[in-house]
């Protein structure tokens, strides 16, 4: 006997010890330390037999000290005092992700294109936007800085960093490059950012472009900044342009490529405050300067959050884009008809009942609804991306088949009837089901060919989440063990 198997024994024989009605534990093994959880036959957590006893205690305990890179184990026991005992090093431990195409990303996420060096706009900067740029430098000089800044940049090293560049910078940013090399004395010029040298704009923008550059597997909706319809609803674009930072890791853009409403130039902030990709902070670089000017002494009001959380439907702006409804209470979809630019809804609280019959004109993109009994109707087309769970009942997801646009679907926490149906899915790309699901499915002979993304999550025995590994061409050799106290 190994010294695995000796140690796995011992945990066997505690486990079962302690049962009054059958159930197993899921192990996770780290070098570190432990992470398990009991269930009962049904797959709910349960707190199964003695939860701590000293010989359950000392076999948890002994297992990382035998486990070498890691292992994940599944013992299955009986008040009968037998156990078997499944153990794998192969597989992952829960949550298991794959990434299958690496370049996929959700709608509205997908990388811009880069842009080229060179531009053919080679003209000198607008003579009435720098005498304009220049007389607000020298007013903000005059009453905040009498230090003044080092000298700005010739047309000829603007043009050339430009061509490095691949675009044109806007006309009032050439305006005060010409004007000041940069705000290294952090001096509020454009409060609440501080101008980089054009070297360092050159290095920022060479690298990636602001915003988000996620994966599959993270958030889905893109919010309308404030005001909707001025910057183009993307995670990122080739046409944002950093040129400042700010005084708590985020920094501003100029955007080359705004949306219907905008304007060439107007300015974007992005980072670690700015929960959406990007938020709208100016129409230009020069009324940043103005606002700088008139309000340095001032505090600037932080944008309000796109996500609105609330007890009742009542609680909502009829403007709400996100709303995270915890309630209790039933909900129903018919509701919700007000709310014209809801992009995004979450339902927490577990509600009796969650009636998702939506207005199907609603521009819902990410539904994630928890709720003891869920009935799905016709959806909003507009959905990408769906998670279903806490239904106490098995219920049908056929009707997620019309669904056009659903490219994400997460049904790891819930009970369905008829998990064949995600092969009539016709946009699914990224999937997301829990260990006996991936099994039942696997089993109808779908194979995962179409998926960009798929997610090993919610609970998995080691039999299902080798199942699962090996239906995407990994190793997961499982390895079983029986006794008896």
């Amino acid at each position: 006997m190994t010294e695995i198997d000796d140690a796995l024994h011992r945990l066997g024989e505690a486990f079962v010890a302690g049962l009054k009605e059958p159930g197993y534990q899921l192990i996770t093994v780290y070098p570190y330390g432990t992470q398990s959880q009991t269930y009962t036959t049904a797959g709910e957590p349960s707190r199964l037999g003695h939860w701590i006893t000293p010989d359950l205690d000392n076999a948890m305990s002994a297992l990382p000290g035998v486990a070498g890179r890691g292992l994940v184990i599944e013992m299955i026991g009986d008040p009968n005092r037998t156990y078997t005992i499944h153990w794998s090093r192969d597989i992952p431990s829960l949550p298991a992700r794959i990434i299958l195409d690496e370049h996929y990303r959700l709608p509205g996420h997908e990388l811009p294109p880069a842009r080229t060096p060179g531009t053919t706009e080679t003209g000198p900067t607008d003579p009435g936007t720098l005498a304009e740029v220049e007389r607000l430098v020298t007013e903000f000089i005059t009453r905040h800085h009498p230090q003044g800044y080092a000298p700005g940049y010739s047309e000829q090293e603007i043009l050339a960093a430009e061509q490095h560049l691949g675009a044109r910078l806007p006309e009032d940013l050439r305006a005060l490059y010409r004007l000041i090399h940069d705000d290294s004395t952090e001096s509020g010029l454009l409060d609440p950012f501080v101008l980089v040298p054009l070297n360092i704009l050159l290095e920022w923008n060479q690298q990636n472009h602001p915003g988000y550059h996620d994966g599959p597997f993270d958030d889905a909706v893109i919010f309308d900044c404030a005001p909707a319809g001025h910057v183009r609803r993307v995670s990122s674009s080739s046409g944002w342009i950093t040129f400042a930072r700010d005084y708590g890791m985020n920094l501003a853009a100029v955007d080359l490529d705004p949306g219907p409403l905008g304007r060439i130039g107007q300015i974007l902030t992005y980072g670690r405050d700015v929960w959406a990709p990007v938020e709208y902070v100016a129409a230009s670089m020069t009324d940043l300067l103005r606002r700088a000017i008139a309000t340095l002494d001032e505090e600037h009001p932080s944008p309000p959050d796109p996500q609105i959380r609330a007890d009742t439907i009542a609680g909502l702006p009829p403007t709400t884009q996100g709303a995270i409804l915890d309630t209790e209470a039933p909900l129903h979809g018919a509701d919700f008809k007000p709310f014209t630019n809801l992009r995004s809804l979450t339902v927490r609280g577990k509600p009796s009942l969650a009636d998702l019959s939506l207005p199907i004109h609603l521009p819902i993109e990410h539904l994630d609804v928890e709720a003891a009994r869920w009935v799905l109707a016709p959806l909003p087309p507009a959905i990408t991306d769906l998670t279903l769970s806490g239904n106490t009942g098995p219920a049908s997801i056929a009707d997620l088949a019309t669904l056009p646009n659903l490219v994400r679907l997460d049904l790891s926490g819930a009970a369905v009837t008829d998990i064949e149906t995600i092969a009539m899915f016709p946009a699914l790309r990224v999937l997301i089901l829990n260990g006996r699901q991936w099994t039942n499915l696997l089993a109808t002979g779908w194979r995962p060919d179409s998926l960009a993304a798929a997610e090993l999550g919610g609970t998995a025995g080691v039999g299902d989440a080798a199942r699962w590994y090996q239906a995407f061409g990994r190793k997961g050799a499982v390895h079983t063990l029986t006794g008896a106290l």
